[in-house]
């Protein structure tokens, strides 16, 4: 019996210790406005470990113990080692929850790329970044040639599935530290960080290839090709000082605009900058 008190005692001492541990971890991930209860709930966990210490000293100095207390001991760390990391789990739960709402929050329903708020959040980052750093940047402006007559001949769910599919294809080509954002319709804007204009003529070259040249699978009864025109425009940062950020990404994203319907209006299935 002896032995069986003490190992509970010991047991239950490592088991109130790795719940202290649990609260003291929850208590740095908690937002600061309950900070304090993670706090108060991993303190008060330390000091009923201290509390377990009286009891095994005894036990060695004396021989005196309790079979009783040392059961319920036991049982009460064990309860309290579960309840606490009942509640880690919950709170992982909901911190990926909320990290999930997050990320749908940037996306783009249809297509899953970058929104258009996103992507223009995305672009005002780089154009802080570019300001920063002295060091340019290419936004490309992409918009599907002829959409309308897939949607009028084939309908608007072939429609759907096209952009879904031109999405994955644009995304082939792709560096990952680029970005994709679908901005209306069958109009897409693609960042790309540290490119200059010779890179980005080429990128936009690489695209539209890969595209013109791609067979879309579809619900319809044979795969669907398309083409696309591609406006390409530089961030230079040195020639950029009078304008503020907003104003910054206003002119950029015009300025790409309009270098796509230069490309609509040389015959479409081209770059232009």
């Amino acid at each position: 019996m002896f032995l069986v008190a003490l190992t509970c005692y010991i047991v239950s001492l490592i088991l109130q210790s790795i719940a202290a541990i649990i609260g003291f971890s929850l208590s740095f991930r908690a937002s600061d406005k309950f900070r304090w209860a993670w706090l108060f709930l991993a303190g008060g966990l330390s000091l009923m470990i201290l509390r377990r210490l009286g009891p095994l000293k005894d036990i060695f100095l004396t021989g005196n113990y309790s079979f009783y207390d040392a059961v319920i001991t036991v049982i009460i760390s064990a309860t309290l080692l579960i309840g606490i990391y009942g509640i880690k789990k919950s709170f992982q739960n909901e911190r990926s929850k909320n990290t999930a709402l997050k990320l749908l929050g940037r996306l783009d329903v249809l297509t899953n790329c970058l929104n258009r708020q996103e992507i223009h959040y995305q672009i005002a980052q780089e154009i802080e970044r570019s300001l920063r750093r002295k060091e340019k940047f290419s936004l490309l402006e992409l918009d599907i040639d002829h959409f309308k007559n897939i949607n009028d001949s084939f309908g608007h769910q072939v429609g759907d599935e096209m952009l879904v599919s031109l999405v994955r294809c644009i995304q082939a080509t792709l560096r990952q530290i680029d970005h994709l954002g679908r901005i209306g319709g069958e109009e897409f804007l693609i960042l790309l960080p540290g490119a200059d204009e010779i890179e980005a003529m080429n990128a936009a070259e690489r695209i539209r290839k890969h595209i013109a040249n791609t067979q879309h699978v579809t619900s319809w009864s044979e795969p669907l090709q398309i083409t696309v025109s591609i406006g390409v425009t530089t961030f230079m940062p040195g020639q950029q000082n009078s304008l503020n950020k907003a104003d910054l990404l206003t002119k950029l994203v015009n300025n790409a605009d309009k270098a796509m319907y230069c490309a609509k209006n040389s015959g479409r299935n081209c770059s232009s900058h």
